[in-house]
Protein backbone atom coordinates (compact mmCIF):
# COMPACT_ATOMS: atom_id res chain seq x y z
CA UNK A 1 0.00 0.00 0.00
CA UNK A 2 1.39 3.22 -1.11
CA UNK A 3 0.44 6.34 1.14
CA UNK A 4 1.64 9.56 0.20
CA UNK A 5 1.81 12.73 2.52
CA UNK A 6 2.91 16.77 2.00
CA UNK A 7 3.52 19.31 4.34
CA UNK A 8 4.57 22.56 4.61
CA UNK A 9 7.41 23.81 7.07
CA UNK A 10 8.03 27.57 8.54
CA UNK A 11 12.38 26.40 8.48
CA UNK A 12 14.91 26.75 5.68
CA UNK A 13 15.32 23.07 3.21
CA UNK A 14 18.61 22.90 4.85
CA UNK A 15 17.36 22.83 8.82
CA UNK A 16 14.56 19.94 7.91
CA UNK A 17 16.50 18.08 5.42
CA UNK A 18 19.29 17.26 8.37
CA UNK A 19 16.47 17.15 10.80
CA UNK A 20 14.67 14.32 8.52
CA UNK A 21 17.76 11.76 8.31
CA UNK A 22 18.06 11.95 11.86
CA UNK A 23 15.84 9.40 13.27
CA UNK A 24 16.73 9.89 17.06
CA UNK A 25 15.60 13.48 16.56
CA UNK A 26 12.98 12.92 14.29
CA UNK A 27 11.20 10.11 16.57
CA UNK A 28 10.88 12.75 18.96
CA UNK A 29 7.79 14.41 16.91
CA UNK A 30 6.12 11.13 16.57
CA UNK A 31 4.18 10.76 19.28
CA UNK A 32 4.40 7.14 20.64
CA UNK A 33 7.78 6.32 18.87
CA UNK A 34 10.95 6.02 20.15
CA UNK A 35 14.54 6.05 18.80
CA UNK A 36 16.20 3.03 21.46
CA UNK A 37 19.82 2.65 20.16
CA UNK A 38 22.29 3.24 17.44
CA UNK A 39 24.00 0.21 15.62
CA UNK A 40 27.38 -0.24 14.63
CA UNK A 41 25.52 -0.61 10.46
CA UNK A 42 24.57 2.39 11.13
CA UNK A 43 20.97 1.61 11.42
CA UNK A 44 18.40 2.36 14.61
CA UNK A 45 16.66 0.28 17.33
CA UNK A 46 13.41 1.43 17.25
CA UNK A 47 10.11 1.24 18.62
CA UNK A 48 6.28 2.41 17.76
CA UNK A 49 3.46 2.56 20.03
CA UNK A 50 -0.48 2.80 18.78
CA UNK A 51 -2.97 2.72 20.85
CA UNK A 52 -6.62 1.27 18.73
CA UNK A 53 -9.22 1.98 21.25
CA UNK A 54 -8.74 -0.29 24.27
CA UNK A 55 -5.56 -2.05 22.43
CA UNK A 56 -2.36 -1.20 22.98
CA UNK A 57 0.47 -2.49 20.19
CA UNK A 58 3.91 -2.18 20.82
CA UNK A 59 6.22 -2.81 17.50
CA UNK A 60 10.46 -3.14 17.65
CA UNK A 61 12.18 -2.96 14.88
CA UNK A 62 14.78 -0.93 12.93
CA UNK A 63 15.05 2.16 10.84
CA UNK A 64 18.00 2.95 8.16
CA UNK A 65 18.47 5.08 5.70
CA UNK A 66 19.26 3.52 2.63
CA UNK A 67 20.02 6.40 0.13
CA UNK A 68 20.51 9.99 0.76
CA UNK A 69 21.08 13.63 -1.88
CA UNK A 70 21.87 16.10 0.07
CA UNK A 71 22.48 18.39 -3.29
CA UNK A 72 18.68 16.99 -4.11
CA UNK A 73 17.94 16.76 -0.34
CA UNK A 74 16.51 13.27 -1.39
CA UNK A 75 16.74 10.08 1.10
CA UNK A 76 14.89 6.61 1.33
CA UNK A 77 14.53 4.82 4.63
CA UNK A 78 13.71 1.51 5.41
CA UNK A 79 11.98 0.89 8.56
CA UNK A 80 10.89 -2.94 9.74
CA UNK A 81 9.26 -4.36 12.67
CA UNK A 82 7.45 -6.95 14.26
CA UNK A 83 4.57 -6.82 17.30
CA UNK A 84 5.86 -7.48 20.55
CA UNK A 85 2.61 -9.29 21.53
CA UNK A 86 0.96 -10.84 18.64
CA UNK A 87 2.17 -11.78 14.97
CA UNK A 88 1.47 -8.66 13.48
CA UNK A 89 4.18 -6.59 11.50
CA UNK A 90 5.28 -3.63 9.31
CA UNK A 91 7.67 -2.98 6.68
CA UNK A 92 7.70 0.66 5.19
CA UNK A 93 9.83 1.69 2.68
CA UNK A 94 9.74 5.84 3.02
CA UNK A 95 10.90 8.26 -0.05
CA UNK A 96 10.91 11.79 0.91
CA UNK A 97 12.10 15.08 -0.95
CA UNK A 98 12.30 18.41 1.12
CA UNK A 99 12.04 21.75 -1.66
CA UNK A 100 12.11 25.54 -0.82
CA UNK A 101 8.47 26.77 -0.43
CA UNK A 102 7.43 30.47 0.08
CA UNK A 103 10.55 30.91 2.54
CA UNK A 104 10.19 27.90 4.38
CA UNK A 105 10.30 24.30 3.22
CA UNK A 106 7.66 21.68 1.31
CA UNK A 107 8.05 18.14 2.32
CA UNK A 108 6.67 15.12 0.43
CA UNK A 109 6.85 11.60 1.72
CA UNK A 110 5.68 8.65 0.39
CA UNK A 111 5.32 5.46 2.37
CA UNK A 112 5.41 2.04 0.26
CA UNK A 113 3.80 -0.31 3.54
CA UNK A 114 3.35 -3.85 3.90
CA UNK A 115 1.54 -4.47 7.07
CA UNK A 116 -0.32 -7.77 8.52
CA UNK A 117 -1.88 -8.42 11.48
CA UNK A 118 -4.72 -6.24 13.43
CA UNK A 119 -4.04 -2.80 12.17
CA UNK A 120 -4.14 -4.09 9.04
CA UNK A 121 -7.95 -4.78 9.33
CA UNK A 122 -8.51 -1.33 9.44
CA UNK A 123 -8.69 -1.04 5.45
CA UNK A 124 -6.47 0.78 3.11
CA UNK A 125 -8.82 3.94 3.05
CA UNK A 126 -8.66 4.65 7.18
CA UNK A 127 -5.03 3.66 6.73
CA UNK A 128 -4.34 6.48 4.75
CA UNK A 129 -6.45 9.14 6.86
CA UNK A 130 -4.80 8.25 10.08
CA UNK A 131 -1.59 7.81 8.10
CA UNK A 132 -2.21 11.95 7.25
CA UNK A 133 -3.13 12.90 10.63
CA UNK A 134 0.14 11.22 11.78
CA UNK A 135 2.44 13.11 9.01
CA UNK A 136 0.19 16.42 10.71
CA UNK A 137 1.13 15.74 13.71
CA UNK A 138 4.79 15.21 12.83
CA UNK A 139 4.99 18.26 10.75
CA UNK A 140 3.44 20.61 13.39
CA UNK A 141 6.09 19.21 15.76
CA UNK A 142 8.90 19.29 13.65
CA UNK A 143 7.83 22.97 12.67
CA UNK A 144 7.84 23.73 16.65
CA UNK A 145 11.43 21.96 17.34
CA UNK A 146 13.25 23.54 14.46
CA UNK A 147 11.68 26.85 15.44
CA UNK A 148 12.89 26.74 19.23
CA UNK A 149 15.06 24.13 19.63
CA UNK A 150 12.85 22.48 22.51
CA UNK A 151 12.05 18.66 21.81
CA UNK A 152 8.57 18.26 21.57
CA UNK A 153 6.65 16.48 24.17
CA UNK A 154 4.50 13.63 22.75
CA UNK A 155 2.27 11.17 24.33
CA UNK A 156 3.88 7.77 25.33
CA UNK A 157 1.47 5.90 22.24
CA UNK A 158 -0.11 7.16 18.56
CA UNK A 159 -3.70 6.72 19.54
CA UNK A 160 -5.30 5.26 16.79
CA UNK A 161 -8.44 5.08 18.25
CA UNK A 162 -8.99 9.01 18.71
CA UNK A 163 -7.59 9.71 15.12
CA UNK A 164 -9.80 7.07 14.22
CA UNK A 165 -12.77 8.92 15.40
CA UNK A 166 -12.03 11.96 13.65
CA UNK A 167 -11.24 10.09 10.47
CA UNK A 168 -14.53 8.20 10.58
CA UNK A 169 -15.90 11.83 11.52
CA UNK A 170 -14.52 13.46 8.48
CA UNK A 171 -15.31 10.30 6.48
CA UNK A 172 -18.98 10.75 7.19
CA UNK A 173 -19.01 13.79 6.49
CA UNK A 174 -17.74 13.93 3.01
CA UNK A 175 -20.35 11.22 2.15
CA UNK A 176 -23.34 12.61 3.72
CA UNK A 177 -22.40 16.08 2.96
CA UNK A 178 -21.95 18.73 6.37
CA UNK A 179 -24.96 20.99 6.15
CA UNK A 180 -27.41 18.56 6.79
Amino acid sequence: MLIENEFDVAAQPAQVYELMLDPERVATCMPGAEVTGKNDDGSYDAQATVKLGPVKMTYKGTVSIVESDPEARTASMLAKGSETRGQGTAQATLRMAVAEHEGGSHVTVAADMLITGRVAQMGRGVMQDVARRMIGQMAQNMEALLAGGDQPKGSDAVSAGSLLGSVVADRAKRLFGSGQ
